[in-house]
C-alpha cells in the first residue's frame, strides 16, 4: 500500500524531465550523469542478485545469509555437540573442515555437506579443489586470449566461439583428452591423504594450512569469475577483455 501511495501521488514522473528524477529528497546534491550512470548499474546488478536471491529460496528454502552458509555454522554445530554429548560420540562436522575461512566461514550455500558423511564430504572436497583449479586457469585464459595467439591460431576467435572454429576446436579437443589422461592416471586422489593433495610437483614448498585455505576461496571466486565470462561472452558475443571496455 505504502508502495502504491508513493508510485501514484508521490513519485510521479514529470514528462518535462528526464526518467527517475524524482528531485533531491535528501539534499545530497549527487544528482548528476556520473551517479545517475552508477545508479543504473548498480540498480542492473541488484536485480540479478534480488532475482538469485529469491530463486535460491524457492529451491533450497534458505534465506539470504544461509544461502551462503552463515547462518549454518552455529546451527549445525549446536545440533553436532548436542548429538555427540548424548551419544558420546564424535561426529565429522564439515564446518570444522578446511576451508570453512573469513569471511565466508564455512562455504556450502546449497547444503550438498552432511554432518557424518565424511566419505561423501571428500568427494565434494576433491571436485571443489578440482573445478576451483580448471577455473583459476580459465579465468585467466579467457583474459590472455585477447592479446595471446599461438602460431597457427591466428583466425581463431578470442571467445567462445575458439571451441568451434578450426584449429581452435582441435586444440580443444587434445585439451579434453590430456585432462581426462591427467585426471584417471596422473593425479588420482589417495585416499590416506586430504583431498587435492598430489604432491608438491614444483617443489614450492607451500603446501600448508594457510595457502590451502587461499586455495579453496581463490578457486570458489574463479569459478564464479569464469562463469560469469561465459555468461556474458553467450549473452554479449564479446570476449573477456571486451567485456571490460577494453
Amino acid at each position: 500500500m505504502l508502495s502504491g501511495v508513493a508510485e501514484l501521488a508521490i513519485w510521479k514522473q514529470d514528462d518535462k524531465k528526464e526518467p527517475g528524477n524524482f528531485g533531491d529528497p535528501l539534499g545530497l546534491g549527487q544528482y548528476n550523469e556520473d551517479m545517475r550512470g552508477k545508479e543504473l548499474n548498480n540498480g542492473r546488478m541488484a536485480m540479478i542478485a534480488a532475482l538469485g536471491i529469491v530463486a535460491a529460496d524457492i529451491f533450497t528454502g534458505k534465506d539470504g545469509m544461509q544461502q551462503l552458509g552463515l547462518a549454518a555454522i552455529r546451527e549445525s554445530t549446536s545440533r553436532v555437540a548436542l548429538r555427540a554429548t548424548a551419544e558420546n560420540v564424535e561426529v565429522f562436522q564439515p564446518a570444522k573442515q578446511m576451508g570453512a575461512t573469513a569471511p565466508l566461514g564455512f562455504f556450502d550455500p546449497v547444503g550438498f555437506a552432511k554432518e557424518g558423511d565424511e566419505s561423501g564430504f571428500r568427494n565434494l572436497r576433491a571436485a571443489e579443489i578440482k573445478h576451483g583449479r580448471v577455473a583459476m586457469m580459465a579465468a585467466v585464459g579467457a583474459v590472455a586470449q585477447h592479446y595471446i595467439q599461438f602460431p597457427g591460431f591466428e583466425g581463431v576467435p578470442a571467445d567462445l566461439a575458439a571451441v568451434t572454429t578450426a584449429p581452435g576446436s582441435y586444440g580443444f579437443a587434445a585439451l579434453f583428452i590430456l585432462s581426462g589422461v591427467a585426471e584417471l592416471a596422473i593425479w588420482k586422489q589417495d585416499d590416506k591423504k586430504e583431498p587435492g593433495n598430489f604432491g608438491d610437483p614444483l617443489g614450492l614448498g607451500q603446501y600448508n594450512g594457510d595457502m590451502r585455505g587461499k586455495e579453496l576461496n581463490n578457486g570458489r571466486m574463479a569459478m564464479i569469475a569464469a562463469l560469469g565470462i561465459v555468461a556474458a561472452d553467450i549473452f554479449t558475443g564479446k570476449d573477456g577483455m571486451q567485456q571490460l571496455g577494453f
